[in-house]
């Protein structure tokens, strides 16, 4: 089904990066956005010589979780017109991407520019999302999210995503353990929210099914032979049904967790938002989360043998955890759960995390 599904959509293709990206329309002069990694991998160098007619500048400058400063250092520094942006990189540099696509060509803050209004009168610049990692669905997903660490706040924007996608995952055989198992519970979560969702449709529940499906089959492969290219490949397939059903629905209550774990305590966003998943199904049951006895086994059992409350403590101590969470969750994804829930049901699912 996977397969079948990403073929109905024109603007995704599967296969090596360097023979497709020369076909696309990408102007006369394009702003490559990747990380220090990829860059010192050679990436960089090899799509600029793939590129021989077109003016590519190189910026290896993007940052994990986009803060509200770089984005800002970004803006002042790149103020030529280009007519596309190519986007290599995990969420964070995807989603850079996506705010610069908006912001280079305005004469708005940054802060007005995540302001959805702006979007109307501004000429989005045109993003190919390359994605390096299998988790976030960036390059399907019409949000970003910028990171304000010194005011302990995120800002998002909306309605705005890549114009193509190519998916290849040769890009994600330099992922460790960890980016690599961060990357996937991301994509599990997104999987799991859009179906415990308000907003879940027929069409969202397919995809979501399918990502689960192949999450709980392939990440323990990928995991226990890290060079398995056709297992990475279905990881990178889940992660984009994965973002194409929160494209509709958004995510839920997990997320809506994660945020001030994430910015309170440092926890990398695919353990914050994955670490409640088997709590929440053990606290309200897999009836009233639309799962399937069959998938709910499968996901809880994948998650035991993770052994997330042991990860989670490589960042913060459960005690602490417990005593200084933030239960004040943003309602722009904690009211898309599918059942009302109070503070208490919050600290009784975290606790039930540790448990």
């Amino acid at each position: 089904m996977s397969f079948d599904a990403l073929k109905n959509i024109k603007s995704i293709e599967i296969g090596d990066l360097f023979s497709l990206l020369p076909s696309y329309d990408l102007g006369d002069q394009a702003l490559l956005l990747t990380s220090g990694h990829f860059a010192r991998q050679d990436f960089a160098s090899r799509i600029v010589k793939s590129l021989p007619n077109i003016n590519v500048l190189v910026c290896s400058q993007v940052t994990p979780n986009p803060e509200v400063k770089n984005l800002e250092r970004l803006k002042d520094k790149y103020k030529a017109r280009f007519s596309s942006i190519i986007a290599l990189g995990g969420g964070s540099v995807l989603d850079t991407a996506k705010i610069l696509s908006l912001w280079l060509g305005s004469r708005d803050t940054l802060f007005s520019a995540l302001n959805d209004s702006c979007l109307k009168n501004v000429p989005l610049i045109p993003v190919i999302a390359i994605p390096t990692t299998a988790g976030t669905g960036a390059e399907v997903t019409p949000f970003a999210t910028a990171w304000d660490r010194e005011n302990n706040k995120k800002h998002s924007i909306t309605g705005i995503k890549p114009s193509s996608v190519i998916l290849d995952a040769n890009m994600t055989l330099s992922l460790g353990r960890s980016e690599t198992l961060y990357s996937a519970l991301d994509a599990l979560s997104h999987a799991l929210e859009s179906l415990w969702n308000i907003n879940r449709t027929d069409k969202t529940s397919e995809y979501a099914l399918a990502a689960i499906d192949l999450i709980c089959h392939y990440l323990p492969q990928v995991l226990d032979k890290s060079d398995n290219i056709e297992a990475r490949e279905k990881l990178l397939l889940a992660a984009t049904l994965s973002g194409l059903a929160i494209s509709e629905t958004k995510t839920a209550i997990a997320h809506a967790i994660s945020y001030p774990v994430t910015l309170q305590f440092g926890v990398p966003h695919g353990l914050a938002c994955s670490f409640t998943l088997m709590s929440i199904l053990n606290l309200y049951g897999y009836e009233k989360l639309n799962l399937s006895r069959d998938l709910a086994d499968r996901v809880v059992s994948l998650l035991r043998n993770l052994k997330l409350s042991e990860e989670i403590e490589r960042f913060v101590q459960w005690p602490d955890l417990l005593e200084q969470m933030n239960t004040q969750l943003d309602p722009s994804r904690a009211g898309n759960f599918a059942i009302k829930f109070g503070e208490q049901d919050i600290l009784d699912i975290i606790q039930g995390a540790r448990d």
